[in-house]
C-alpha cells in the first residue's frame, strides 16, 4: 500500500515525538496528540548543583507545532520561547530565537528532510548554559573574599634598552670585570705595603719621600731593610736637619707635627 505525502509526514512526526519523549522525559510534554502535533520542552543547562547559585541558572521553555508537510517538504516549524527563570530577560529571548532560527536555516539549506527538533533544542540548551556560566562568574567576582595568604609579586622592571648577550659582549664584559678586580687587589696590596713600611720607617722619612715623589721601588727597599739600618739612617741623615728646622716645625699644624715626630 502506497502512503500519501501526509501519511509519510505523519509517520516521521510520530517517530520524532517518541524519540523526544524518551530523551527529555519529564521535561517533555505532549500538547496535541493528533496530526498536526504540538508539544513543549523545558530547556535547562546541565550544571552541577553544588557549583551554581540557583538564581544564576538560566532556563526556558520552547513550544513547537509541526506543520502538515514537516519534515519532508519543509523543515521549518512554528516555535515560541518562554523564559522560566527570573534572569531570562527580553534580550535573552531575542538571542535565543536567533540561535534556533540559525539551526533551522542551516538544515533547510542542506535539504536533507531529516527531523531537526533535537538539534534546535540542544542549541538552545547550549545558549542558556553559556548565559548561566556568565552570571555565575559575575556572582563569584562580586562575592569572592580576599585570600589571607595572598602575596603580592611586583612586576618585573622594564628597562629602556635590552642588549642581548653574545659571546663577544660577554668576553668584553669579562675582560673589563677582571681588570677592575685586579685594580682593587692591587690597591689593597699597596695599602698593605704602606702599612708595613710605616712600621719600619719614621713619619718624617715617609713624609719626605712623598714630598720628593720617590717611586715604589725605593719604598719596597726600605721595607726590606732591617730595623737597625733604618734607625741608623735616621740618626745620621736627619739629625742635623731636625735641629735646624725645629722652630719652623713648631709653626706646622698639629697633625703634621705628629707625623714628623
Amino acid at each position: 500500500m502506497i502512503q500519501t505525502h501526509n501519511e509519510q509526514c505523519d509517520h516521521f512526526q510520530k517517530e520524532e515525538l517518541n524519540a523526544l519523549s524518551s530523551i527529555y522525559l519529564s521535561d517533555y510534554e505532549q500538547l496535541k496528540d493528533v496530526h498536526p502535533y504540538s508539544f513543549q520542552v523545558i530547556v535547562a543547562p546541565f550544571v552541577p548543583a553544588d557549583q551554581f547559585y540557583h538564581d544564576n541558572v538560566v532556563y526556558c521553555k520552547i513550544f513547537i507545532a509541526f506543520p502538515d508537510d514537516y519534515p519532508l517538504k519543509s523543515q521549518r516549524f512554528h516555535f515560541e520561547i518562554q523564559g522560566l527563570s527570573r534572569n531570562f530577560t527580553q534580550d535573552n529571548l531575542i538571542r535565543a530565537r536567533k540561535v534556533c532560527e540559525q539551526v533551522i536555516d542551516h538544515h533547510e539549506k542542506e535539504a536533507d528532510s531529516q527531523p531537526i527538533v533535537f538539534a534546535v533544542v540542544e542549541a538552545l540548551r547550549d545558549y542558556v548554559f553559556d548565559q548561566s556560566m556568565y552570571l555565575q562568574e559575575l556572582y563569584d567576582q562580586q562575592n569572592s573574599k580576599p585570600d589571607d595568604n595572598y602575596i603580592y609579586i611586583p612586576p618585573m622592571p622594564k628597562f629602556a634598552t635590552n642588549t642581548p648577550v653574545t659571546l663577544e659582549s660577554f668576553t668584553a664584559w669579562k675582560k673589563k670585570f677582571d681588570q677592575e678586580i685586579y685594580d682593587i687587589k692591587k690597591r689593597e696590596k699597596n695599602f698593605t705595603q704602606v702599612e708595613e713600611m710605616m712600621k719600619k720607617i719614621s713619619g718624617k722619612q715617609y713624609f719626605d719621600r712623598k714630598q720628593n715623589k720617590e717611586d715604589d721601588v725605593d719604598v719596597q727597599e726600605i721595607i726590606n731593610e732591617d730595623d737597625d739600618d733604618i734607625v741608623e739612617l735616621e740618626d745620621e741623615d736627619y739629625q742635623g736637619e731636625e735641629d735646624d728646622n725645629y722652630e719652623e716645625d713648631q709653626d706646622r699644624p698639629l697633625y703634621e707635627r705628629e707625623q714628623l715626630e
